[in-house]
């Protein structure tokens, strides 16, 4: 006979935008089947935003805890309140995201009487500060397993963190391959023509923050090599961020306004993309496993993507895209330079894509494996 659901806590350190962590979670909590499972989300820095409708809709209770600074006197008044709801929830499992939630939030449910703590791992973690290194490895023993996003991270998680790699469970993002999918042939006609794109031009697209660490700079770089050999190359890059007025301006004072086209922060990116015809991704470090990446894929596109974090395990170099090193803007430049070259094979990198997409990173796959470790650690099934 069936036991009473499991209920899952999620403390996250924020929830105010519609990144890949708040996209991931929001899947995970209204896929969750809920006759088995119980979720609930609770928010260090919450802020209304267009995923929050979808999860309260359908039963998720989403509670905001303000934490700012963890370890002064309003820290230690926010530990007590949320010490008290932990013990009124009375949660099976507690999962973090975040270094917050990781540290200041796993103590708080530890001392509350939350049993098991599951941790989640998103990225290398080469941005953490010396600081958070000390308290990651201090307080690892508070976990019982820590979810990783792909082989990389984990590597790289394991040996910052000293955690022991058998307590490591890796389960890759998934894709909504039904949001994201190859657009028809009036779709791609309509986005082209709306973007002033002429059949003869080669779109590459790129959704990422204009934040230093996605290294814009050596995207441009390697599309100024790039289009002295090939000049039907045009960008539509996607995203806001503090370096956007910045990157606008270089492209204006360089000549290049008429063939980049920025969008700005956009919720849906679906009607840009169908304008593409190769996607890439270039960060230089502390990348996870790209939701953008696999959107991408899912539309049926070729990759371009540095060998950081879990990109070389979503992008087959050669089969799906193109795997270069980071930093390197002669090798971005060249890569782009023999994707547009053979417009077939692109689109044939492209299928592959979507293939790959349907096999391994599906939603379903993800949040069955989620659903296969929480009855693991509660009830000793088989995960």
């Amino acid at each position: 006979m069936a036991g009473p659901p499991i209920h899952v806590v999620y403390l996250i350190d924020y929830f105010h935008r519609t990144g890949g962590t708040e996209r991931h979670l929001s899947h995970l909590v209204t896929l969750l089947p809920r006759a088995e499972f119980t979720c609930t989300i609770v928010a260090f820095d919450l802020g209304e935003n267009a995923l929050l409708d979808g999860i309260r809709k359908h039963g998720v209770r989403v509670l905001h805890l303000p934490v700012q600074r963890e370890y002064d006197l309003n820290g230690i008044r926010r530990a007590r309140e949320l010490w008290s709801l932990l013990r009124d929830l009375r949660p099976d499992i507690v999962q973090t995201y975040h270094q917050k939630s990781d540290t200041y939030g796993a103590a708080v449910a530890r001392l509350a009487g939350v049993r098991h703590l599951v941790s989640s791992k998103r990225d290398t973690g080469e941005t953490r500060k010396p600081r958070e290194v000390f308290l990651n490895r201090r307080l690892k023993g508070l976990f019982e397993r820590v979810i990783v996003v792909a082989d990389a991270v984990g590597k790289s998680v394991a040996a910052n963190d000293g955690l022991d790699p058998a307590r490591l469970v890796r389960i890759y993002n998934g894709v909504d391959a039904r949001e994201f999918r190859p657009p028809t042939a009036q779709q791609r006609s309509d986005a082209r023509e709306r973007l002033h794109f002429s059949a003869n031009d080669f779109v590459i697209g790129m959704v990422a923050g204009f934040r230093p660490e996605k290294r814009h700079d050596i995207f441009f770089e390697g599309l100024r090599r790039a289009l002295a050999v090939a000049p039907q190359i045009k960008v539509v890059l996607a995203g806001g961020g503090p370096l956007l007025e910045h990157y606008q301006g270089v492209c204006a004072g360089e000549g290049l306004a008429n063939r980049v086209t920025f969008t700005g922060a956009v919720h849906d990116v679906n009607r840009f993309l169908h304008a593409v015809d190769a996607g890439c991704l270039v960060p230089g470090s502390n990348e996870g496993f790209s939701n953008a990446v696999l959107e991408k894929m899912a539309m049926g596109l070729p990759l371009i993507v540095t060998d950081v974090g879990g990109n070389a395990e979503a992008v087959v170099d050669g089969s799906n895209g193109y795997i270069i090193p980071p930093n390197d803007d002669i090798a971005f430049g060249d890569a782009l330079v023999k994707m547009c070259a053979d417009p077939a094979r692109a689109a044939a990198m492209g299928q592959a894509s979507r293939r790959y997409v349907e096999e391994r990173f599906s939603l379903d796959a993800m949040w069955q494996a989620h659903a296969a470790l929480y009855r693991s650690i509660c009830r000793g099934a088989s995960a």
